[in-house]
Parts: structure tokens; C-alpha cells; sequence
């Protein structure tokens, strides 16, 4: 049976839906540390990359929680904000985050001008 381009997306839109609802649910009632990096693309687009790390089910688990882009520089204010903003959007609180790594280059954390 042939499927349409829309179909496809739309398909695969609503199980990536359900994927982050399912993790959203887990990450609202239970501790969880961040993993967090920066990334440059082609054309100097640069983006956030974060990381979940959970125990589920008496098991490590690990998830990619959120790719955003940073409109302006990759300072810790800017890190921050996408991070608070997808929290209060998911009503995840932050008391949950039991601790945050980033790469820790200096620009991100803020000791050097960019």
C-alpha cells in the first residue's frame, strides 16, 4: 500500500510525540541528572543538546531530552534559559535535576567574551 509524504510525516510526527510525552511523564516524577553540549552546524547555526540520565526500572536509562537552537551566543545565560523554558513548558520541576554537566569550555561558562 503506498503512502504519501504527508502520511509518512505525520506518522512519524506522532510517535516522536508520544516518545517525548512518555519521557516528559518519567522526568516529572523522578531525580534525573543533564548532559549538555553545544553544537555548530553548516552555517553557523549552533544548537543544544541535552541528555537524560535516569534509573528506570532498576536500569540506567539514557534519552536525548531536547535539540534547540541558540539564536545569539552559547553563554551559560543562554544555556540556562533554553533549559528553565523546556522545564516550565513540561512542567518538569528542577528540584528533579540532581546534577548538570556540560563540556565546560570556557566561552559556555561564561569566563571569555565572545
Amino acid at each position: 500500500m503506498p503512502l504519501s509524504n504527508n502520511t509518512v510525516r505525520r506518522r512519524l510526527d506522532e510517535m516522536s510525540d508520544d516518545i517525548e510525552t512518555q519521557l516528559v511523564e518519567k522526568l516529572k516524577s523522578r531525580k534525573f541528572s543533564l548532559q549538555m553540549d553545544e553544537s555548530t552546524l553548516r552555517g553557523n547555526e549552533v544548537i543544544l543538546l541535552t541528555y537524560a540520565r535516569y534509573i528506570d526500572k532498576g536500569e540506567f536509562a539514557e534519552e536525548m531530552t531536547f535539540c534547540k537552537s541558540l539564536e545569539s551566543t552559547t553563554t551559560i545565560p543562554d544555556i540556562y534559559d533554553k533549559l528553565i523554558n523546556y522545564l516550565d513548558i513540561n512542567n518538569i520541576p528542577i528540584e528533579n535535576i540532581t546534577s548538570c554537566a556540560a563540556d565546560g569550555a570556557p566561552v559556555m561558562m561564561g569566563k571569555r567574551a565572545a
